[in-house]
């Protein structure tokens, strides 16, 4: 695409501020064909016109700003945002890489930077917008699921690699699952998988558009789940940004109908990228004090951000068999209703060691009858998940080979791995 075809639009509430930048665009190149201050008239202005490339001023109020922003991103996901300002903050410039900015510029802008703009806008527009399935049929974007918990150990992965499972098993919806652990992730180990590509080489590398070429660079389970693994060496997300992050997301949400997203036991970045971009979280805690502390305080900031009810799903993960807070005292310690809660089940800890979603290796156990009723209010359909799930050695494919047990299915519930 050339930059005489981009629609460009720039939100700015001051006209001289607004005048400056123009001529600087351009100069640069790019015709600005829509000028709107912030406020409704923009974001009404953007649903109609669906521009290409957005500069927005990010001044006082920096939430009016922020606004433009996040509604310009939602509205138009594939065009490029750039955030402009006479001032720099490193923390609106991180609340700007969150809410998805391609590029931020502050103080003087200068010929150089702004044809740099240019031609990063001309680069990203000429990228595909859709992508075909079959017969060049056109499909809507998948929805994104983003698994958060702020503590270690509680179940967060497990959540994730269940819900994967399940849901593709059922067969009727593609998923791909993302590890964004940026620590130690352990979504290829509970999935029995073998790392290739992970996902801060393919975000870092950023020439993932063919379809094809994602696809033969994934991981796909026995389930049918697609996983994309995160880094084996902590060193490999240096130099990784959230927006990459983001951008890798959305290209993925394009070629599968459910993307979910594993992410850090702790809130950063990334895990700050990661819902940004999803249509629903789903947030475990454990009823540990510590557990429920931050879940409180998750919940409270999700709060703040004005996400609704129903885009967030409280998940109470019981982890061990001892006596412990009930439902209600948890939902008393963080101010919100439990949506789900997934009992004590030592299924769920075999499965692990067999490298085998609980879903799979024991579909009607407690725990995983949870899990489906999850992935059901995820995808909106019902489940009939009958199988037969293959018996592992304890030390399963990551570290050796499968050994299929031979024992007869009569038998097969009675096997403690």
């Amino acid at each position: 695409m050339s930059n005489a075809t981009l629609k460009t639009m720039l939100i700015d509430s001051d006209e001289l501020s607004r005048d400056v930048l123009k001529t600087k665009v351009e100069r640069a190149g790019l015709q600005v064909a829509i000028e709107r201050p912030h406020g409704i008239v923009a974001q009404q202005t953007i649903v109609e016109q669906k521009p290409d490339v957005v500069f927005v001023a990010i001044e006082q109020p920096i939430q009016r700003a922020m606004q433009s922003v996040d509604f310009a991103r939602a509205i138009v996901p594939h065009a490029m945002i750039v955030g402009y300002s006479d001032d720099w903050s490193p923390i609106v410039e991180r609340r700007l890489m969150q809410a998805g900015v391609n590029d931020f510029l502050h103080g003087k802008i200068t010929r150089d930077q702004m044809r740099a703009v240019v031609d990063r806008a001309i680069h990203h527009a000429s990228r595909p917008r859709q992508f075909d399935l079959d017969d060049d049929a056109e499909r809507e974007d998948g929805r994104i699921i983003a698994v958060v918990g702020q503590k270690g150990g509680i179940g967060k992965t497990t959540t994730s690699t269940n819900l994967a499972a399940a849901i593709a098993r059922e067969g009727r919806q593609s998923v791909l699952l993302i590890d964004l652990d940026t620590r130690f992730g352990d979504v290829a180990v509970m999935m029995d998988v073998k790392a290739e590509w992970t996902v801060a080489e393919i975000a870092r590398e950023g020439d993932y558009t063919d379809r094809d070429l994602f696809r033969r660079r994934l991981l796909q389970h026995e389930s049918g789940a697609y996983i994309l693994p995160a880094a084996n060496d902590y060193r490999s997300w240096i130099n990784c940004t959230p927006l990459q992050l983001q951008e890798l997301i959305r290209f993925a949400a394009t070629v599968f109908d459910i993307v979910i997203l594993d992410t850090p036991g702790t809130f950063n970045d990334v895990v700050g990228a990661a819902v940004e971009v999803a249509n629903r979280v789903i947030v475990v805690t454990s009823s540990d004090l510590s557990s429920l502390k931050n879940t409180s305080l998750l919940l409270e900031h999700f709060d703040m951000r004005g996400m609704e009810d129903d885009q967030v799903m409280v998940t109470l993960i019981h982890g061990h068999g001892y006596e412990g807070p009930t439902m209600k005292d948890v939902e008393f310690a963080i101010s919100h209703p439990v949506n789900r809660e997934v009992p004590f089940d030592r299924n769920v800890a075999k499965a692990g060691q067999a490298g085998v979603p609980v879903v799979l290796y024991k579909p009607h156990s407690p725990a995983a009858l949870v899990f489906h009723s999850m992935a059901e209010a995820i995808t909106g359909q019902r489940f009939s998940f009958e199988t037969t799930p293959e018996v592992r050695s304890r030390f399963f494919g990551v570290f050796g080979s499968k050994k299929q047990a031979q024992v007869t299915p009569a038998f097969r519930r009675d096997i403690a791995v």
